[in-house]
């Protein structure tokens, strides 16, 4: 591994571990969201909800409209489990 991917993979780690709440979050109440919000994307920042999207480009903008491009967030899809 380069230093460019070792670098690129301590800042992934780095985000996911800020994001365990949002993820966790997420989790619990995927299920509550499933019968009016089912494939659309849910944006989470740090205790922060900032809606759900039909895209995940709107979620993203909406992203980088709430948190900017520094604080990290989370844009995630609404879909049951694949087992």
């Amino acid at each position: 591994m380069n230093d460019v991917q070792n670098s690129s993979e301590i800042l992934r780690r780095h985000q996911a571990a800020q994001l365990s709440d949002e993820l966790a979050f997420f989790h619990e109440h995927k299920q509550e969201w499933m019968a009016e919000h089912r494939g659309e994307f849910i944006l989470l920042g740090k205790q922060t909800f900032g809606g759900f999207y039909k895209t995940h480009g709107e979620a993203m903008k909406a992203g980088i409209r709430l948190f900017g491009l520094v604080r990290p967030f989370l844009v995630e899809q609404i879909l049951e489990e694949k087992i």
